[in-house]
């Protein structure tokens, strides 16, 4: 019999899999582990680029692929009945593998459907990026939901690890380890220019601006004034765009036809549906500016210190540096914010500034927190009071 702990991870598209990337690889390479690589949802579409390919490149041998999107009325599932089907695929593998633990990252319905699923197969669940807050996203309810569903939490800062325990988690569970996706910042195989130029089949002329944009799923209607006014401030502001496509979330085709709708004719202008990790993180180094409510521009984009103009409410409360430019949707108010952002006053201003989420060293610290961990024998937990401040009479 095997002493080998087995590790399942799932990772369900490029908003996941950059953020596990560092993990995945030292898990691999570690004799007391054998790693289950679950590979699910977006990865396996061609309409988010299917990169599952990009997993494939890295080496990895995937354990099983669950593709839950199926084909509806717009190529996809609804939200629903997507979830319906990550409980019963994950189920499945988890008893076919029969891991000693799963690893989730983040917030997303399929990830909340997952951590279901393993504690109803009484899978204990190790839960990365807990605790923080992107109030403007759906995102938000099931990040917490996920973290009452899970019995190891691998917090990105403090302020998360006391959000977490504030909501009854054991502190003995609790681990700050930094944001994971910082690690691929510092990679050696990030392509430069010529490179990003090829793949991207546009001459990346600067001043460049990576445009990001996700539906605000928690607040449908402000989707529309949101990008409303990022395409006047694009149009007044005469750049380099590099316009990456959204997740499968609600709402998403409107970004998408609109955004393509706005591109067409434009020199410099491209659209991608997915440029994947490896050229994303490269494209950051490069770039002059970000634009658009991604998370990317909140946790990864302070290590370059890249300057971000954060449109909206999606990403209202989560920690950011001061590299990052929040403004609500308003035309003249999202413009001024990209014409700042452009400016040599601003980005000098930024001289010697870093990302409050880590050092791009998270993936050591992951591993060295599993290797000394032991999985709870049942998935039950005690709730661990918080200890608040005396209430005033």
């Amino acid at each position: 019999m095997s002493n080998l702990t087995r590790v399942a991870v799932l990772t369900t598209g490029r908003q996941d899999y950059g953020i596990l990337r560092s993990t995945l690889k030292l898990l691999a390479c570690e004799p007391d582990f054998e790693l289950l690589l679950l590979v699910g949802g977006m990865h396996l579409s061609s309409r988010y680029g299917r990169t599952v390919t990009k997993v494939e490149a890295d080496g990895f041998e995937i354990a099983a692929a669950l593709d839950w999107l199926g084909d509806g009325v717009d190529g996809e599932a609804s939200i629903q009945a997507q979830t319906g089907e990550v409980v019963r695929m994950v189920s499945d593998s988890l008893s076919k593998f029969s891991p000693d633990f799963l690893i989730l990252v983040g917030d997303r319905y399929e990830t909340a459907a997952a951590a279901l699923a393993a504690v109803l197969g009484r899978v204990p669940v190790v839960h990365l990026h807990g605790g923080e807050e992107t109030e403007g996203s759906l995102d938000n309810q099931l990040r917490h939901a996920i973290t009452k569903l899970s019995h190891l939490h691998l917090v990105s800062h403090p302020v998360h690890a006391s959000r977490v325990i504030q909501m009854g988690e054991n502190p003995d569970s609790v681990h700050v380890v930094g944001a994971p996706g910082l690690d691929n910042l510092f990679r050696a195989d990030l392509p430069d220019k010529a490179a990003l130029e090829e793949k991207i089949g546009m001459e990346l002329k600067p001043p460049v601006v990576i445009v990001t944009l996700h539906p605000v799923t928690a607040k449908p209607e402000e989707t529309s004034h949101v990008l409303s006014a990022l395409t006047l401030a694009m149009t007044a502001v005469e750049v380099t765009y590099v316009i990456t496509l959204p997740n499968a979330d609600l709402g998403n085709d409107e970004i998408c036809t609109s955004l393509s709708s706005w591109g067409v004719g434009r020199e410099r202008v491209r659209l991608v549906e997915s440029l994947g990790e490896q050229a994303y993180f490269g494209l950051m180094r490069l770039a002059d500016a970000m634009v658009g409510n991604s998370s990317s521009g909140m946790i990864e984009a302070g290590v370059y210190q890249l300057p971000v103009v954060d449109i909206g409410s999606r990403q209202g409360g989560r920690l950011r540096g001061s590299n990052v430019i929040h403004v609500e949707p308003g035309e003249s108010a999202v413009q001024a914010a990209l014409v700042q952002s452009l400016s040599k006053e601003f980005r000098s201003g930024l001289s010697g500034t870093s990302s409050p989420y880590g050092d791009g060293k998270s993936g050591q610290r992951i591993l060295d927190v599993l290797k000394h961990w032991s999985p709870p024998t049942s998935t039950c937990k005690i709730f661990h009071p918080f200890n608040l401040p005396p209430t005033r009479q």
